[in-house]
């Protein structure tokens, strides 16, 4: 197994939403064997850490007493260089992934950046946001975290379904992401390997009514005209991030090089991952779908002219090629 096979799944979730449980029914099934795990903290005592500490002899680290999106980004890459050292130094191969469990009021923007100094490791870089199917239509009205959490998810967890039916809280989900598989099982071993192994054949359930609009997030669906070159495409998506700083939550489309397959286009925040060819996507339609907080699609429009780019509302027929 090379090194450019580690996953780095980055857990998020709000307060009391149920990382913990999760990755402890993650832990306990045989497929984690090659698991390392960070746990983040925001407090003096590290609970969350003494709980997983329980499940075994998996390769473990703190970040205790800050929070990974504010004050432990230097730590963080401490933190994983050295487990992938101790891996190697141990002769052992690397790990299948490493996961680490957010504290419940980190944003995944910045843990994302400042992830780049270890573009030389080949981690595949993976969100992974849990919600609270009880509180999670309220949080979403509420707290700015939710929603930057939600957003930048490429899977969403839904827990507590025991206490709650699932329908409104992916209808709150889907108002802020309508891109991420939604993983809704009830049974936690049955939920952690789903989350952790694959998201194939994870969706939301069938015949949910639209969602209500979420008042302050807008989805926009972006596409350049003819006239727009390629490195204008290209400048356009670094003066997107630019011009809407922390108010970018998510970025996920295809753009089309002059040559070869589409690119797939994917941020958090404004952080991009590398474009990536994808042959899939041939013949697919070239857009972006944008989610932003506190920003109207006026405001987007005054970015560029009409002559480089078109922004529309999307439907959901719009977003499902995405």
């Amino acid at each position: 197994m090379s090194r450019g096979t580690t996953e780095f799944v980055l857990l998020s979730g709000f307060l009391g939403s149920g990382k913990t449980s999760l990755l402890l029914d993650w832990l306990a099934l045989p497929e984690a064997e090659d698991t390392a795990v960070i746990v983040n903290e925001a407090g003096e005592i590290d609970i969350d850490g003494a709980i997983i500490a329980e499940s075994g002899t998996l390769p473990m680290a703190m970040l205790a007493n800050g929070c990974v999106c504010c004050t432990l980004t230097s730590d963080l890459v401490f933190t994983i260089r050295e487990l992938v050292a101790a891996r190697e130094r141990d002769g052992g191969p690397p790990f299948r992934r490493i996961v680490l469990e957010c504290s419940g009021l980190s944003k995944p923007g910045p843990i994302l950046r400042s992830l780049m100094p270890l573009a030389a490791l080949g981690l595949q870089v993976r969100v992974v946001t849990l919600c609270d199917a009880v509180l999670a239509p309220r949080q979403a009205e509420h707290f700015e975290e939710w929603s930057a959490q939600v957003a930048a998810a490429g899977t969403l967890v839904l827990s507590k379904l025991d206490r709650a039916a699932p329908e409104p809280a992916i209808a709150a989900l889907r108002a802020v992401n309508p891109l991420a598989p939604v993983v809704a099982e009830a049974d936690g071993a049955a939920r952690a390997r789903t989350t952790f192994l694959s998201t194939r054949g994870a969706a939301p359930v069938a015949g949910l009514p639209q969602a209500a609009p979420h008042p302050r997030i807008t989805l926009a669906l972006a596409r350049f005209t003819p006239a727009a070159s390629w490195e204008e495409r290209l400048d356009w998506l670094e003066d997107l991030a630019a011009f809407c700083g922390d108010r970018l939550l998510r970025v996920k489309g295809l753009l089309h090089p002059p040559s070869g397959p589409p690119l797939l286009v994917q941020g958090v925040g404004t952080v991009y991952s590398p474009l990536a060819p994808l042959p899939g996507a041939i013949g697919r339609e070239e857009a972006l779908v944008v989610i932003l907080r506190d920003l109207t699609l006026a405001e987007l429009r005054s970015m560029a002219p009409e002559t480089l780019v078109e922004w529309q509302q999307p439907s959901a027929r719009g977003l499902a090629c995405f």
